[in-house]
């Protein structure tokens, strides 16, 4: 559940009151979602040791957003970059995911006028492209 004021004051459907036909739709998209934010592409063919290495890092970032900016606390509220990449429980990496990707929207377009920021490595931006040119 969220706690923070979304941009548009709607409130984010909790987890547990989404329809499960939604849980399995979103599982099979981890880690997708957030490779879309991570590199702002489609994020096709992403190398998943550097995607884990760019989530890592991306939790070291969020940490100190989180000892930086006490408000982050109540976007972020526990949800980790580790929690979608590190966990093989599907439904908890997509139960994550969910609570991660609108807190890196909410909180970095309210506070740094951009998705994600100051969470996400920026140079990071493109790397996967969606398409490549036949």
């Amino acid at each position: 559940m969220t706690s923070y004021p979304r941009q548009d004051g709607s409130t984010l459907q909790a987890w547990a009151s989404k329809p499960l036909d939604t849980h399995e739709w979103l599982a099979e998209q981890v880690p997708h979602r957030l490779q879309r934010l991570m590199y702002e592409s489609n994020a096709v063919d992403v190398d998943g040791d550097a995607f884990a290495a760019h989530a890592a890092a991306a939790d070291i970032r969020l940490r100190e957003l989180l000892r930086d900016e006490p408000r982050a606390r109540a976007y972020f509220n526990g949800w980790t970059f580790a929690a979608v990449v590190d966990t093989t429980d599907r439904m908890r990496a997509a139960e994550a995911e969910y609570y991660l990707c609108d807190a890196l929207i909410e909180y970095g377009n309210q506070f740094h006028r951009s998705p994600g920021q100051p969470v996400l490595d920026t140079s990071l931006k493109g790397l996967y492209e969606a398409e490549r040119p036949a």
